[in-house]
C-alpha cells in the first residue's frame, strides 16, 4: 500500500508542478499582452499603423488573451483540486497512522479506510476464473486493483 501512496504523491506533484509553471506562463503573457495592445494604440493614435492593421493586430492579441485567461482558469482548477487531494491523502495516511497493527480486518476498520469495493463480473477465458476487484480508499487517496486467479487458489489448496 505504501508504494501506490508513494506513486500517486509522485504523480500528482508532477502534475501539479507542471500547471504552476503553465500557468505562472499564462499570467505573465496575459499582462505583457496588455501592454503590447496599450503599445499598439498608441502607435494607432500616433499613426505609425493603420486603422486595419490595428484591428488585425488587436483582434489577434485580444484571440490569444481570451484563450490564456480560460486557461487560467482551468489551471487555476486544477491546482485547487489537487490540494484538495492532498488533504485528503494527508487526512487518510492520518488515519492508517493510527491504524499501524492491524491483525484482522473488522468492518470498523473497512469503513475508515475504504470508500467502496468494486467486483467485475469473472472472466474464464483463459480456461480458469480470474476476477478483477478495485478497491478504493478514502478520500480519494488511491485505488488498488487485485486479479483472484481460481488456478492460484486451487494450487494453494492441494498443496495444503
Amino acid at each position: 500500500m505504501k508504494s501506490a501512496f508513494e506513486k500517486s504523491q509522485t504523480d500528482r506533484s508532477s502534475e501539479l508542478k507542471k500547471a504552476a509553471k503553465t500557468l505562472s506562463a499564462s499570467e505573465k503573457r496575459i499582462t505583457e499582452l496588455d501592454r503590447l495592445f496599450t503599445r499598439l494604440y498608441e502607435d494607432n493614435v500616433s499613426v505609425k499603423i493603420s486603422d486595419e492593421r490595428f484591428a488585425m493586430m488587436s483582434k489577434g492579441y485580444e484571440d490569444e488573451q481570451d484563450k490564456l485567461k480560460q486557461a487560467v482558469n482551468e489551471f487555476t482548477k486544477f491546482i485547487d483540486t489537487n490540494e484538495r487531494k492532498h488533504t485528503d491523502v494527508e487526512q487518510f495516511l492520518k488515519i492508517v497512522r493510527n491504524r499501524t497493527e492491524i491483525t484482522e480486518l473488522t468492518p470498523e476498520i473497512m469503513h475508515e479506510l475504504i470508500e467502496k469495493i468494486v467486483i467485475h463480473a469473472p472472466d474464464k477465458s483463459s480456461g480458469h476464473r480470474k476476477q478483477r476487484i478495485e478497491i478504493y480508499f478514502r478520500f480519494n487517496a488511491t485505488t488498488a486493483t487485485v486479479v483472484a486467479d481460481s488456478w492460484e487458489y486451487d494450487k494453494k489448496k492441494k498443496a495444503a
